[in-house]
């Protein structure tokens, strides 16, 4: 089950998503994206996992309705930069794809080795905590 940790000084969420994502987690993530009104709007987000098994079959319909519940949680912000760190190689194969998929003027995903390399993307020179 994924788990949000917000700090609001810099506009930064960490989403921690356990040792298994499935399509019912990845739904609720999206929900709390949508209805949390204070997270800031140009939304920074960092998450490493230590994920063993992924349970989302790679489906036509899956995609759509992962993409569907994506634009909507984007609905309220105007931009979510999501950097990845320390993937396992199958989930780093899924967010491969799904970056190739979703990535929009508004969203943006990418992979990193290290937290620190993430966050110094993601911050672009700003303090962290």
């Amino acid at each position: 089950m994924e788990l949000h940790t917000y700090y609001s000084k810099n506009g930064l969420l960490r989403v921690s998503w356990g040792n298994r994502i499935d399509i019912h987690s990845l739904r609720r993530h999206f929900e709390l994206l949508k209805a949390n009104a204070d997270y800031d709007r140009d939304l920074k987000v960092i998450t490493s996992s230590d994920v063993g098994e992924i349970d989302i079959p790679l489906t036509r319909e899956n995609m759509l309705l992962i993409k569907d519940w994506r634009e909507d949680a984007l609905t309220g912000y105007r931009s979510i930069t999501t950097a990845f760190y320390n993937l396992n190689p199958i989930p780093a194969a899924y967010i491969n794809y799904f970056s190739e998929f979703f990535d929009t003027e508004k969203s943006c995903l990418r992979q990193f080795s290290s937290e620190e390399s993430a966050l110094a993307w993601l911050m672009k020179g700003q303090s962290v905590y």
